[in-house]
């Protein structure tokens, strides 16, 4: 550990200046089988050799990861200025099948100290502004390094250490050296509930870098359920759909949100659900319905920068977090009718709402929903602000607001659920309006999905959207 571990080179698109590259790497993470002695430190000796397999529950995770060096001091002009993104997942271990009645007794020890691991970690240049190389945005010729190895003996779970070296070699300018040659190393802890920190308080490491929490939410490490240990050949089935439909009836509205300081007003929307329930259907032409799986939720955020303004008079940039949570969708029998509940009036415990004309319904045989390859999933509380001002992706980072034009800029973004059909399935569309003094309105349209690895995407759907909206996480 870590394991598979592939190193990356980037340099800068031409022509940006000197030569400042990039070595970051990806695929780095726990094996998906261990002992318990290498997850928990010290493991009760009864249990040490007791060997854990990767269990089904997962969590992804990602950081705005930011390098940034001046000349003369905190407030000097900017030399290097370079962009990365760290992602990764966690996962949860269960103890492997030894045979029902050890399976028992194993788990239920384990059920108070459960462990979790890492996976898919990488390091990467991003873009965060529209049309800005994300590293060497200003001249130097040097290289940032990422390596990536196991903390075994820190705490009492292991950790993966992201260790970087920083080369930078002298500046001359007619023969006057402005910065001299330098080197740093440091390094920062990936934890398996999903923090990302600067290691031992280092104080070079926080001068220079800073974390900006975008997807990141850490997690307790919840304990597994007896039940829920993965044996051969025992995982959940899928049911692959070719078309999803949620009836117009039940597809929320938007909860305005407004956002108002001294020149800028931005009207996002806030505890947005998507469909309960869907409507669905397979090759052979089957129908059935499909029903949010409320107790298996995702946490997932996504950075949004928009960027404007008026030609040479200054420029907008305004930070937006969008959070929500991921359920997936569990394929119900035939026969079980999406249409009756057994909700009863100011019950708000969503995961029995609907069983339809059994509501003890074994769940745990329902199949998960697939469609067109990718497992589909469902979102609830949908959350699109001004980052940090619900405490959300952003805090602690750039300023989310900037205007340096001095004059009055509107931003609204409206939310609209798209029924689905054959080709996709339900999907959140966000309409955006911008108004800046003096200019034309200008608007476009954002839409909501999940990319291979389950990750929350906002994507720009047409031209103004891509030149205005750029999309970290």
């Amino acid at each position: 550990m870590p394991g598979r571990i592939r190193l990356t080179g980037y340099r800068p698109d031409e022509p940006v200046g000197d030569a400042f590259t990039v070595t970051g790497f990806g695929g780095a993470g726990f094996p998906e089988q261990a002992t318990l002695r290498e997850l928990i430190s010290p493991a009760q000796p009864h249990l040490a050799g007791t060997i854990m397999v990767r269990g089904d529950q997962q969590r992804q995770h990602s950081y705005w990861l930011r390098y940034l060096r001046r000349r003369s001091g905190p407030a000097g002009p900017k030399r290097v200025c370079v962009d990365l993104l760290v992602r990764f997942s966690t996962f949860d271990y269960v103890v492997a099948d030894v045979g029902v009645g050890a399976l028992v007794l194993r788990q239920s020890a384990l059920s108070h100290f459960p462990c979790w691991g890492i996976t898919d970690l990488s390091v990467s240049p991003h873009a965060v502004e529209a049309g800005r190389n994300p590293f060497n945005k200003f001249n130097e010729v040097g290289s940032l390094v990422f390596t990536a190895r196991l903390e075994a003996a820190h705490g009492t779970v292991p950790a993966i250490r992201v260790g970087y070296r920083v080369h930078h070699e002298q500046t001359m300018v007619g023969g006057v050296r402005l910065t001299p040659e330098h080197d740093e190393a440091g390094s920062f802890l990936v934890h398996s509930d999903g923090l990302f920190e600067v290691a031992d308080q280092s104080l070079a490491t926080r001068t220079h870098f800073l974390v900006t929490p975008v997807n990141a939410g850490v997690h307790d490490r919840p304990a597994v359920p007896v039940h829920a240990a993965r044996r051969p050949g025992g995982g959940r089935p899928a049911w692959h759909a070719t078309g999803l439909t949620a009836a117009p009836a039940e597809l929320p509205q938007a909860h305005p949100t407004p956002y108002v300081d001294d020149t800028v007003t931005v009207t996002g929307f806030q505890g947005l659900d998507g469909p309960q329930t869907l409507a669905v259907r397979d090759a052979a032409g089957q129908a059935r319905s499909a029903m949010l799986d409320f107790a298996a939720a995702d946490p997932g955020a996504v950075l949004l920068t928009y960027h404007g303004g008026p030609a040479l008079r200054g420029t907008v940039r305004l930070l937006l977090g969008l959070r929500c949570t991921m359920h997936r969708y569990l394929v119900a029998p035939a026969g079980v009718d999406r249409s009756v509940t057994h909700r009863t009036d100011g019950d708000d415990v969503g995961i029995d709402a609907h069983y339809g004309d059994d509501p003890t319904a074994n769940r745990e045989s329902w199949p998960v929903l697939w469609h067109r390859g990718r497992r589909h999933l469902g979102f609830r509380q949908v959350t699109l602000l001004v980052a940090g001002v619900d405490g959300g992706p952003g805090r602690g980072g750039p300023d989310a607001v900037r205007n340096s034009t001095g004059s009055p800029v509107r931003l609204a973004l409206t939310p609209r659920w798209e029924p689905g059909g054959d080709d996709r399935g339900p999907e959140l569309r966000i309409r955006w309006h911008a108004w800046h003094q003096d200019d034309a309105p200008v608007e476009g349209l954002l839409a909501l999905g999940t990319d291979d690895g389950g990750r929350p995407t906002l994507t720009p759907l047409d031209d103004e959207s891509r030149r205005h909206f750029t999309v970290t996480g």
